[in-house]
């Protein structure tokens, strides 16, 4: 009931802070809740409005292949690891590992930029865990030119080299 309250409310801002959706829960039906049921109301309104992450997985190779028929030099590798349940390889199943994508662009704006190429990560949070590694470089004004992007499970020596 929550999710369908602020479902236009999420739909306009997926970002909206769950104090907004206590005031408007509130304003609107007169109730006062929790944080935390309004933190699953907002969970539950995002996964209707976009589908929750596990589809999204499921898409991203179709995705993939969609960018890299409309967008002329997309490069990427997608790397999977088989799934297993209750111990047991399932067959039908893999799990997202590490993604590595770049354009022809950046590749091509590389040969324009200082000999020096700089590589740093960010860590993500949450439910889902890895790290977003950029390689970048500065051309003759100082400018950043992202070169090539990668989502991997951590900083590892395995990482580094799918990088």
């Amino acid at each position: 009931m929550i999710s369908q309250t602020i479902h236009e409310l999420i739909e306009t801002d997926p970002f909206t802070h769950i104090s907004t959706i206590l005031a408007h829960i509130k304003f609107t039906m007169g109730y006062i809740i929790s944080y935390r049921k309004g933190w699953l109301g907002k969970q539950y309104a995002i996964e209707n409005i976009f589908e929750n992450w596990e589809e999204s997985y499921h898409k991203l190779r179709r995705q993939l292949l969609a960018m890299q028929l409309y967008v002329l030099g997309f490069i990427w590798k997608l790397s999977t690891q088989p799934a297993y349940n209750g111990g047991l390889l399932d067959e039908g199943n893999v799990f997202f590992k590490r993604l590595f994508w770049t354009f022809k662009e950046c590749i091509d704006g590389f040969s324009f930029c200082k000999p020096i190429v700089q590589v740093d990560g960010t860590f993500f949070t949450g439910k889902y865990e890895g790290t977003l590694l950029v390689a970048v470089a500065q051309d003759g004004r100082n400018n950043i030119i992202l070169i090539v992007f990668a989502v991997v499970e951590g900083k590892t020596s395995n990482t580094w080299f799918f990088f």
